[in-house]
């Protein structure tokens, strides 16, 4: 009789669980990803409105376009901070989805245990009855005389 695990239908939910939960993490990262980048981007624009500003300022430019340059800085310094802010909240997402994943696995590998344990046992017991069957016959051959 071939071994048979009685909670297989529970082991294999419980792997679809921690595959979702490793989907849901991988997404999570991919959003952190393309938030730095923005992040950079974003970043790089402020650094290079600054340089132009002061190379402007040099120039003594008219103060009604210095003044849209300083505008624009301000802006672009209130979207960095809120990049910034989703950055954050995408982290302490990122850390609660980690142990949501790492509950999940735990609890996977735990059955994973128990099955192994239980198909170790059913070797031991299946040799046990294969070489008993082997003994068995050894013993009713020498009975027999052959």
């Amino acid at each position: 009789m071939p071994f048979r695990f009685s909670l297989e239908g529970v082991l294999s939910f419980r792997k679809n669980v921690e595959h979702a939960e490793e989907l849901t993490l991988n997404r999570i990262l991919q959003e952190i990803a393309t938030t730095q980048q923005q992040l950079q981007s974003m970043q790089t624009d402020h650094r290079l409105l600054r340089e132009q500003r002061d190379r402007d300022l040099a120039q003594a430019r008219p103060a009604a376009y210095l003044t849209e340059l300083a505008e624009k800085e301000q802006y672009i310094e209130r979207v960095i901070e809120i990049v910034q802010r989703q950055l954050r909240e995408l982290d302490n997402k990122r850390e609660a989805q980690l142990t949501v994943l790492r509950a999940a696995q735990q609890d996977r590998e735990v059955l994973d245990k128990v099955r192994k344990q239980k198909h170790d046992t059913y070797q031991r017991e299946q040799n046990h009855r294969e070489q008993k069957t082997l003994d068995d016959l050894f013993l009713s051959r020498i009975k027999n005389g052959n």
